[in-house]
This record gives structure tokens, sequence and C-alpha cells, in this order.
């Protein structure tokens, strides 16, 4: 069975200068992609993303060489977009979701819509069977139907 992704997504004020820099950075904390305040992790995905859009995918190894950070880093790293559903994997090479950013929010998107329709099904099918219950607890006590 796949790992389940974990998608996070708080609300978080749009920068208002519109720089690559200020927007990767708005992205990172509306994601909850944000580690110990270094740049590197942000230098890693905006990598990801330059390699996704010419078509390219990135090793963790050429990563790690690129932008001079440990492998186990780079790996760490890695699998939180991964589990963010971000990034995947094809063989030895990491690419965004889709080909570029807007097409993998709408995949997200997508999957948080299709995820949520699900759960509304579940909730309606509990709140049945919980009204279910408390109505055949109270014709119990009172001896009516």
């Amino acid at each position: 069975m796949p790992k389940a992704e974990k998608i996070v997504v708080k609300t978080v004020n749009r920068p208002s200068e519109e720089t690559a820099s200020a927007l990767t950075d708005w992205f990172f904390d509306s994601f909850d992609l944000s580690g110990k305040g270094d740049d590197q992790e942000r230098e890693m995905f905006k990598e990801l993303i330059n390699n996704t859009l010419k078509g390219i995918g990135t090793t963790s190894k050429e990563l790690s060489g690129e932008l001079n950070m440990p492998l186990s880093t780079v790996i760490y790293d890695l699998n939180k977009f991964i589990g963010s559903g971000l990034i995947q994997r094809k063989g030895r090479k990491y690419y965004l979701r889709a080909g570029d950013l807007e097409s993998t929010i709408q995949e997200l998107q997508a999957e948080m819509i299709s995820e949520f329709n699900r759960m509304m099904q579940f909730a309606t099918k509990l709140d049945e069977l919980i009204e279910d219950e408390i109505h055949g607890r109270r014709e119990k006590r009172t001896g009516r139907k």
C-alpha cells in the first residue's frame, strides 16, 4: 500500500512583494514545509521546478552536489516533498507531480475535493447510524417505537 500523503494547507497572508523568493517563502509557509529557517530546501524545490519545466528529472545525488548539501538531508527533504504530494519519484529521478507548479496544485485540489466528497458520504452515514442508535435507546427506555 502506498504511503499516504499528508497535505497541510495553512492560511498565510500573501506577500506584498511578488518576487520568486517571496512567493516561494509564502508557498512553503502555506504548505507547512518550512524547516529550520534555512533556504536550502527552498533552493532544492526551485531546482526541482526548474528541471521539471525543462522536462528533466533530478537525482538526489545531483541535488546534493548542486546545492552542496549532505545526501541524507536531500533525501529527507525529498521525502517530505513526496509526502506532501508535490513531488514524485520516477526511477532514480524526482519531478514535480505534474509538468508545472500550477498543474501540480490543480491535481492536488482535485484529489482533495474527491477525498472531501468521500468524507462527506462517511459523515452522512455516521450521522445516520448515531441517530438510529440514539432513537433505538429511547425506544428501549420508553417501550415505544
